[in-house]
């Protein structure tokens, strides 16, 4: 039988039938395949590799943690071993035969997954070869610094058909239901960036839920999750965002949960920034930041012109256009303040 992209089978079942599986997928699989048999959680748990297929005794998964059972359902790469029949498991009393055909099936899924990622990434190359860069994603963030339970109806007035709304917000539900079961949010995804997990934006595509023209992750249930990622984490998911091309614009729907520091927002292209004409702190808040901003870009923009006038020099180039004048040509907008009731009332246009 065809299994090649099978490497690694992690067996967990303490008894006698684990070891009678392990012998009989030896015997009938390739040597290059890799099976591995616990008779405990703790040991499962210790072994740091991560397997392509996990084969779980029923009772052996529910005594795992709930996370760890939620990201072994999540990967799609475990298969219940149970006592009777039930949908989507394999029963102990059937002929191993049939476990052997199911693999195959699952091998040849990932072998047409590969193909696919393989083409697609030599449409890229071919597109650079012919001078074609592809479309980067722009990135907006949308900034509350108190918790706005209307930010995601507030974001869809600055968005268009086909863009995808990320919430990072200090409070979520469980109310959405995605390809990867019911209440997949943010705190899912931030999981997989911690992981620094290569198909990260496959995984994001799947957790998404559309919502009229637009498609929506929801935030996590408490903002901790968000906090657990790093600068360095988010940098790098944000640069597979942009790179991937695959929407006009992602907007982040943020609040202070998520900006603990403000370099996080040099991480995005565009910063909307909500403020209230009814909050007078919110509003103070908004205009001391306001400045803080304004002197960020100050100090930025002089240091580029500074950098940028060092390497003129060396090159003996007599002028060279300045930075913010080129930013303002192009229209580029780094940050806005926006008032959340003349949004709402419709009346900000």
């Amino acid at each position: 039988m065809h299994f090649s992209d099978i490497h690694m089978i992690m067996i967990g079942e303490e008894g006698e039938y684990g070891r009678r599986l392990v012998r009989y997928l030896e015997t009938h699989l390739s040597t290059a395949i890799r099976v591995y048999h616990f008779t405990t959680t703790e040991s499962f748990l210790a072994f740091k590799e991560r397997a392509d297929i996990y084969l779980l005794d029923e009772a052996f998964f529910q005594r795992l943690s709930e996370e760890k059972q939620n990201v072994l359902l999540r990967e799609k790469r475990l298969i219940l071993l149970t006592a009777q029949e039930e949908e989507g498991t394999f029963c102990k009393y059937h002929n191993p035969k049939e476990l052997l055909d199911r693999l195959r099936r699952f091998s040849d899924e990932m072998e047409d997954l590969a193909s696919r990622e393989g083409r697609r990434e030599e449409e890229r190359v071919e597109g650079r070869e012919e001078g074609r860069e592809a479309a980067r994603t722009r990135l907006t963030m949308i900034y509350s610094p108190v918790y706005e339970e209307k930010l995601k109806e507030i974001a869809r007035s600055f968005m268009k058909e086909g863009d995808v709304y990320i919430g990072a917000e200090d409070l979520g539900y469980k109310e959405n239901i995605s390809a990867y079961g019911q209440g997949s949010d943010m705190g899912d995804l931030c999981y997989y960036i911690h992981l620094r997990e290569e198909h990260v934006m496959d995984m994001m595509r799947d957790m998404l839920v559309r919502e009229e023209d637009i498609e929506v992750l929801h935030p996590p249930d408490m903002y901790f999750y968000l906090r657990e990622l790093t600068k360095e984490d988010y940098t790098w998911f944000f640069d597979k965002v942009r790179k991937e091309g695959t929407y006009r614009e992602v907007f982040w729907g943020a609040g202070m949960g998520f900006v603990s520091d403000l370099d996080i927002l040099r991480c995005f292209d565009r910063i909307i920034l909500l403020d209230s004409r009814e909050n007078i702190r919110l509003n103070l808040f908004c205009d001391r930041l306001e400045k803080v901003l304004n002197l960020r870009s100050f100090h930025q923009g002089a240091a580029e012109q500074k950098e940028q006038c060092q390497e003129s020099f060396h090159q003996n180039t007599l002028w060279q256009e300045p930075v913010n004048s080129r930013r303002e040509a192009s229209g580029q907008e780094s940050w806005k303040r926006v008032y959340k009731e003349d949004i709402l009332n419709g009346t900000a246009w």
